[in-house]
């Protein structure tokens, strides 16, 4: 698996998730399929800077989503849903050791017994440990289909 740093990251239809990373200076790991970047900036940050790029900012991105599911935490993200870029948090975005899943790139889920969290397999395969239960994985998934579904609503309701 190819190992990168940069300065910064825009995440794109590639990005499976971007995680906090226990390093002075790396601060975020990124997977992309069968590779791995480090980055100098946050995951919150890295989310922003790609809201803005997808037409929005993070904070407009949480107020659409807080009307539009209804709930106030661990809301999904739609960073660039033109693109269908959709991330949710595995915990909360306060917290400095949230990451940010795609959707589209979780092929499996699983709690693990008696260790607590979660392992995620992602569509390459390849496996993250996460500090999040099962529960709340599937209800993260649930709630970013829902937003998915919302946004698509256009495409298959024409007036």
């Amino acid at each position: 698996m190819g190992e990168e740093i940069r300065e910064d990251y825009i995440i794109n239809a590639n990005t499976m998730g971007v995680f906090s990373n226990l390093h002075p200076t790396r601060l975020s790991k990124i997977l992309e399929p069968n590779r791995v970047i480090y980055c100098t900036k946050t995951p919150k940050q890295i989310i922003s800077e790609s809201c803005l790029t997808g037409g929005s900012t993070f904070v407009g991105r949480q107020l659409a989503m807080e009307k539009i599911l209804q709930t106030k935490s661990k809301l999904p993200i739609p960073v660039n849903p033109s693109e269908g870029t959709f991330m949710f948090p595995t915990m909360s975005p306060r917290n400095m050791y949230c990451g940010w899943i795609s959707f589209y790139h979780v092929k499996q889920y699983e709690e693990n017994k008696g260790e607590g969290g979660s392992k995620v397999v992602f569509t390459d395969e390849s496996i993250m440990d996460i500090a999040t239960s099962g529960y709340s994985i599937k209800r993260q998934m649930q709630l970013t289909g829902l937003a998915i579904a919302t946004f698509s609503r256009p495409l298959y309701l024409k007036s």
